[in-house]
């Protein structure tokens, strides 16, 4: 069975940190009112990545993406003379709209509702949604739309801290920028002959300079590069500034690389060498 980690890259969202048990947490919490993920982290737009490939790896019926604008319409004065007909109501807001939607499709099947750019929402709204997710009925006008709890989640997404209230009925998850810390893929998770990985750990040198770690699949990508076809400096820059995310170029270019790129080379070449005795 696949993990949660290969479902989110199977969708789209390909990182070597774990979120399986903070996931875990956040659905088997009883609560009696709609679930709510806030996503944090300093990630910027792979935290949207990372919400829609959470929803589709969770097999949900229904995604539905909501972005605040931080423009909006300005308030009109209207003038009405004695006599004339008051004039109709403004047309009901797209954010009144996807919350009706999410409502009446909960009915029935599971859905997934993404709220991005909450910061550039207005406050009012924000106290709007945590009084729908404490009473799950979400009231405009006249009308009232009620949300199925067994089957809506709303994910949301703000550059800024949300309502304190609203983050009280919420459960918090970090997706970073960056995974230092999470390790290195051994030869053999990254498909290589124990022969070829003698430069593996000059590779891994390398990047620990550069500050990142890649996940599985894009360290696979880079190691075959490696393995294969990177035989100078340049050759090797460009793989790993191809493969690898979040990477420097100003980082990887600097002259203080130098002695890391030459030694995954040096490196290299001898465990070419070795293989080469093996073989005779």
């Amino acid at each position: 069975m696949p993990t949660l980690r290969n479902k989110l890259a199977e969708y789209g969202f390909d990182s070597p940190e774990n979120h399986d048990y903070a996931v875990q947490r956040f659905l088997t919490n009883p609560v009696s009112h709609v679930r709510c993920l806030n996503i944090e982290g300093d990630a910027g737009r792979r935290r949207t990545a990372f919400a829609h490939a959470l929803a589709q790896a969770l097999e949900t019926c229904h995604v539905l993406y909501f972005e605040f604008d931080a423009e909006l319409p300005k308030p009109s004065v209207v003038r009405v003379r004695e006599g004339e007909d008051l004039p109709p109501e403004p047309p009901t807001s797209a954010f009144d709209r996807i919350m009706t939607e999410a409502c009446a499709l909960s009915e029935a099947e599971t859905t997934v509702l993404i709220l991005d750019q909450m910061h550039k929402s207005p406050f009012r709204e924000h106290i709007r949604l945590y009084e729908f997710i404490k009473s799950n009925v979400w009231a405009y006008s006249d009308v009232r739309f009620y949300a199925n709890v067994s089957n809506l989640q709303i994910y949301m997404i703000s550059a800024e801290p949300v309502y304190h209230s609203l983050q009280q009925h919420s459960f918090r998850i970090r997706v970073g920028m960056s995974s230092a810390g999470c390790g290195f893929p051994s030869a053999t998770e990254a498909g290589l002959d124990e022969s070829y990985g003698i430069w593996l750990e000059p590779l891994n040198k390398l990047l620990e300079q550069l500050g990142v770690s890649p996940s599985l699949q894009q360290y696979r990508r880079l190691v075959f590069d490696v393995a294969n076809y990177a035989r100078s400096r340049e050759q090797l820059r460009v793989s790993v500034y191809g493969w690898i995310e979040n990477i420097d170029y100003n980082r990887l270019m600097a002259h203080v690389q130098l002695p890391y790129l030459d030694a995954v080379l040096e490196a290299l070449v001898s465990s070419m060498d070795v293989h080469e005795e093996i073989e005779l």
